[in-house]
């Protein structure tokens, strides 16, 4: 069965914000690209900031599903190997979702459209990691344990950054990089390292 005309859009959009930048890529350019006709993408989308609005929610769900607090606590598994799961699963989303890692930081704070999605997407990561690190650092305040997690992605992400895009590594190392990332937030303080500050 061939793909939907929305995901031809889609996949179009995301290979052009890649290559041209967002902020270089016009309608005209994904459509061309898709081909398809001008009007035709109106049908699916009001924008391509609506595009992009769509596929960084795809990679959200994603990640929300995997870093879902209910089957690691469900899992039988110490605190340590959850917390482990958790940035290997990250680290595996981010490496499926290059594109969209790399239009994030080419562009994330560049233009007000973007910068909202990038809020909201960092907004929701850290909320479902709160809930799921609170346990593990009991001795931390709210705004600690906000601090804490938002220093955790920023590694993560910038580490996927370098790792995958930047250096242009596959996945052949993930335990590797997972084991390194773990023993840097185990040192700072994370589940089951360092006392409270």
């Amino acid at each position: 069965m061939a793909p939907d005309k929305r995901e031809i859009i889609i996949a179009s959009a995301l290979k052009l914000f890649e290559e041209l930048g967002y902020h270089n890529t016009k309608i005209s350019h994904i459509v061309k690209e898709a081909g398809i006709a001008q009007g035709t993408f109106y049908l699916y989308f009001k924008s391509k900031e609506d595009v992009f609005r769509i596929v960084i929610e795809q990679c959200l769900e994603e990640i929300l599903v995997a870093l879902s607090p209910e089957p690691l606590a469900a899992s039988g598994l110490s605190e340590r190997e959850q917390h482990y799961q958790v940035i290997r699963a990250s680290l595996v989303i981010y490496y499926h979702n290059k594109p969209i890692l790399r239009i994030l930081k080419r562009n994330g704070a560049a233009s007000p459209e973007i910068e909202d999605i990038a809020t909201q997407f960092y907004s929701k990561i850290c909320s479902v990691l709160m809930d799921l690190i609170r346990p593990f650092i009991p001795h931390y305040s709210e705004e600690e344990l906000e601090a804490h997690v938002y220093a955790t992605i920023g590694m993560v992400e910038m580490a996927a950054y370098q790792w995958f895009i930047s250096k242009g590594h596959g996945l052949e190392k993930l335990d590797m990089l997972t084991q390194v990332l773990m023993e840097i937030n185990m040192e700072c303080g994370g589940p089951d390292g360092g006392d409270a500050p």
